[in-house]
């Protein structure tokens, strides 16, 4: 019986060979009488089996070879008899390896095949080596396990046949699907994949673009990341010194032979000069193999590998090597007017680079691979994972955050490829260098074509673009709201100064010795001593006692504070000593509380009954009001800071003081319920606690923003601390501060809670929930973490009117620094992220471009091929075509609410 096929009949030897004339390497089974089970056989070792070519299964008239061939499918591996076609031409006139093509099978070599590989095992592995990182070694283990599972070394080895075969499959699967014909002189970059959405000149370009106005510039920039990986290294091993790759110079590493001579005559210094004393990549290298890493060039916004912008190192990282990347990655868009380059080290590298280049095109003219007349002007800029690593001087200048056009492009894009690609190196090590660069391209092409797969069908840049409005449109309003509480003068000089530090880094290669206006002027930070006097001083004013109803009030809000200040005093704490100065807190606010009872009962007591019993009519009845009544319940006053609440008091293992003051309560009009504080007698005292509160709730909100602003400025000093003495002297600052922020923000929590309570609205714009994380950031340092830009400021920063409040001219000179320095962060972020929904459109409109220039290409190449009698080819051509239909039209489909399909 058959093991692969459905409904299988048991059948005889001789009707089971006669069915599988077409079907050759199904499993089947033989039933042993002595033993009693069924045990797996394999059509090829039964007698009258023989697979045969040239006539549909039936055997050639003419006789013709027949041997027995190994041949490695999809189950297993085994040996067939296999029946040559011995027809004379023209019948069939095919050699014997193309007779094995015609069936399905590809032969082990070219001249007189003793093995092959069926097509759909060659297939498969190709996918599960590109998905799977699977090896020949681990493939070919599985195909004997497949085949003998108890004993599979008896099955033949052929992970050495398989490799070779391999090479030859990816190379013509390449080809093919580039339309080129498999030469071994392939033309430079013919097999590369390039990305939809970026300019791909004569391809996918806007027809204009040569014309657009300079503001629109960066719509049309090409955007490129370069950099190291030494995980792609190559041992130092024999090889076959007569190994060439198949696709040299034709994909994605650069052409060998032009190298090779680059190499030979261009000695790079044993280690570059380091400008930047935070950052150095240049000449380090931790192996020492024929290939210590590579070099390679990327698509800086879709994570497209380059062609020919990949080489190979045998020692670290040198200025010469990526400059020869430069020279032969970007010749495709060395037309357009600008281009953006990002690298780690670019405050080093771009020194002189000009005066590089000249020098290799002085030195090499006669190598066409990497001869460039003239370079766009280029925007070089630092990634935001590696810009806190380098001085505060390159962050700012380099900073893909700050740099004019660049929208929301993070310059990471090669490290998550080498993150993929490290997979593949354990592999890649072990292979000769030929089959390693072919390794690597082909796996570089299935990166890529997934990329632009996934642009197309699966809606990359459509959600992209939808977060980019999103991001956009907060970040507007943002800046609005900011620039409410600045002075319009102030507001507009800042303006200036960002155009003219915009116009300065445009021309950075000549200048870049500038102050940036996005860090703080390190002449107006104030010390640590003024800092922390400046936050004790704010947090400690108090109001004071009037006898009136206002003073009642006032002295009421006080007394709650300071009830609030003396809990956090006790907490934890022994019973304070009987004349300290804690004990003598204790009493005079009891004393306080006391005196405060008796103007209370003068000033409310004639109002709350009055206002409670008019809240008892129908249809409110004493049955329906809570237990609490008159006083509403506090039970949701206190809870997670998370949430924006004050913490709740515990009175576990507390001294006798604390539960003292704990059970004093101060009984203001937001103490009652809402029904009571409804009613027109209650109105007054309403009004009052309210205009009393809001200032009070505004004061301790200034309090916070002082606390973080002055956290912020001690971490950029500890970073700066000359020694350990210095640095735990900062840090314990830094401690004492924030738990002056942690008082501050509890003590507005508790003023929201209670204006809340005396009806103050959800949505109030001015005063909000205060969130532990709207505690947690505000930028005054560059070192901006990788994602920071897609966070939203918090609403604490919307306003800064207390900076012109200030009377002390040195804290307002720093406050106002701080303002300032907010500000240009904040336009800069609303600035890019409007670049990134602009360049978004664009490369939508790219992309389907894209997708229409190769549809065409695919069928006039078709018809080309149809009226040459090719009709296999020009069948494939089609169904390529077909391809990029099917992507046309999930883009347009997706992109039609923003972009014109027909008119694009």
């Amino acid at each position: 019986r058959c093991f692969d096929c459905y409904h299988a009949p048991i059948v005889c030897e001789a009707c089971i060979v006669k069915e599988h004339g077409r079907t050759p390497f199904h499993r089947v089974e033989a039933w042993l009488p002595e033993r009693r089970f069924w045990q797996r056989r394999s059509l090829g070792d039964m007698s009258n089996f023989a697979i045969k070519l040239g006539h549909g299964g039936e055997a050639c008239d003419c006789g013709g070879n027949q041997r027995k061939l190994t041949i490695t499918h999809e189950h297993g591996i085994n040996d067939f008899l296999v029946h040559f076609c011995a027809c004379p031409a023209p019948l069939i006139a095919l050699e014997e390896p193309l007779q094995l093509l015609s069936f399905g099978l590809f032969p082990g070599t070219w001249s007189h095949p003793q093995a092959a590989f069926t097509i759909n095992g060659l297939r498969d592995f190709h996918l599960l080596s590109l998905q799977a990182q699977m090896s020949v070694h681990d493939y070919v283990k599985y195909l004997q396990r497949s085949t003998d599972n108890v004993i599979p070394d008896d099955v033949p080895e052929r992970a050495r046949e398989l490799n070779n075969t391999m090479r030859e499959f990816m190379f013509l699967r390449t080809t093919r699907r580039a339309g080129v014909e498999p030469l071994k002189e392939l033309e430079p970059r013919s097999v590369a994949i390039n990305c939809p959405a970026c300019p791909q000149p004569d391809m996918n370009m806007d027809p204009n673009w040569r014309s657009r106005p300079d503001d629109q510039s960066h719509l049309d920039m090409h955007f490129n990341t370069v950099d190291g990986n030494f995980q792609a290294s190559l041992k130092n091993k024999n090889f076959d010194d007569s190994d060439y790759s198949l696709t040299n110079g034709a994909a994605y590493f650069v052409e060998q032979n032009d190298f090779k001579e680059f190499k030979s005559k261009v000695k790079p210094p044993k280690k570059e000069d380091t400008t930047c004393q935070r950052f150095g990549a240049m000449g380090y290298s931790r192996f020492g193999g024929r290939v210590s890493g590579t070099v390679g060039l990327s698509c800086a916004r879709h994570m497209f590998m380059l062609p020919c912008g990949s080489v190979d190192l045998d020692r670290g990282e040198a200025f010469c090597w990526v400059d020869y990347c430069m020279c032969s990655g970007l010749q495709r868009w060395l037309c357009l007017k600008r281009m953006s380059n990002g690298y780690d080290i670019n405050c080093q590298y771009r020194k002189k680079f000009c005066t590089r280049i000249e020098d290799i095109q002085r030195r090499f003219p006669h190598l066409s691979t990497i001869r460039v007349q003239l370079f766009p002007w280029t925007l070089p800029a630092i990634g935001k994972f590696h810009a806190p690593a380098h001085t505060a001087s390159c962050r700012c200048k380099y900073s893909y955050n700050y740099l004019p056009g660049v929208g929301m492009t993070d310059g990471e894009a090669a490290e998550r490829i080498w993150a993929i690609l490290n997979h593949l190196a354990a592999r890649t090590k072990e292979m000769s260098p030929g089959h390693r660069h072919d390794i690597m391209n082909d796996f570089y092409s299935d990166m890529n074509i997934r990329r632009l797969h996934a642009i197309g069908e699966h809606s990359l840049l459509w959600r992209r673009y939808l977060r980019a409005v999103a991001h956009r449109d907060q970040a507007k309003e943002h800046l609005a709201e900011l620039e409410e509480s600045i002075p319009e003068q102030h507001v507009e000089d800042w303006r200036d100064e960002e155009k003219q530090w915009q116009e300065r880094v445009f021309h950075i290669q000549e200048d870049i010795n500038f102050e940036s206006p996005y860090e703080l002027r390190q002449d107006n930070v104030l010390s640590d001593k003024e800092l922390l006097l400046k936050v004790t001083r704010e947090r400690g004013l108090n109001g004071q006692t009037v006898a009136s109803i206002i003073g009642v009030v006032q002295r009421g809000v006080s007394l709650q504070m300071e009830r609030e200040d003396l809990l956090d005093a006790l907490d934890g704490a022994d019973e304070p000593e009987a004349n300290s100065d804690l004990a003598m807190r204790c009493q005079q606010y009891h004393t306080e509380v006391l005196r405060w009872d008796t103007l209370r009962e003068t000033y409310f007591t004639p109002v709350i009954p009055g206002s409670s019993s008019t809240v008892d009519t129908p249809p409110i009845t004493v049955d329906t009001l809570p237990a609490t009544f008159p006083w509403r319940s506090v039970a949701e006053d206190t809870g997670l800071e998370t949430r924006g609440l004050p913490p709740r008091r515990h009175n576990k293992k507390q001294c006798g003081s604390w539960n003292d003051v704990f059970e004093d309560t101060i009984t203001l009009p937001s103490s009652y319920h809402p029904l009571v504080l409804q009613q027109a007698l209650m109105r007054q005292l309403v009004n009052v606690e309210m205009d009393f509160r809001r200032p009070e709730a505004e004061r301790a909100l200034e309090d916070v923003k002082t606390g973080i602003i002055a956290r912020e400025v001690f971490k950029l000093q500890k970073k700066k601390a000359p020694g350990k003495t210095m640095t735990l002297k900062t840090q314990s600052a830094i401690g004492k501060v924030n738990e002056e922020i942690r008082a501050a923000a509890n003590m507005y929590r508790r003023h929201w809670v209670s204006l809340r309570a005396l009806g103050m609205p959800q949505e109030d714009p001015h005063l909000r929930p205060l969130l532990d994380t709207d505690l947690e950031h505000f930028d005054i340092s560059l070192e901006r973490d990788l994602g920071k830009s897609k966070r939203a400021a918090s609403w604490l920063w919307e306003n800064f009117s207390f900076v012109d409040s200030e009377q002390d001219p040195r804290y307002q000179t720093f406050y106002n620094d701080a303002r300032k320095v907010h500000w240009f962060r904040s336009s800069a972020q609303y600035a890019r992220w409007k670049e990134e929904v602009e360049i978004l459109l664009e490369e939508m409109r790219r992309t389907i471009r894209f997708f229409v220039f190769w549809e065409r290409w695919w069928l006039a190449r078709s018809e080309a091929k149809e009226a040459a009698g090719e009709r296999g080819e020009a069948a494939y051509d089609r169904r390529q075509a077909y391809r990029y239909t099917r992507l046309f039209d999930r883009a347009k489909e997706t992109f039609k609410t923003v972009v014109d399909a027909v008119s694009t």
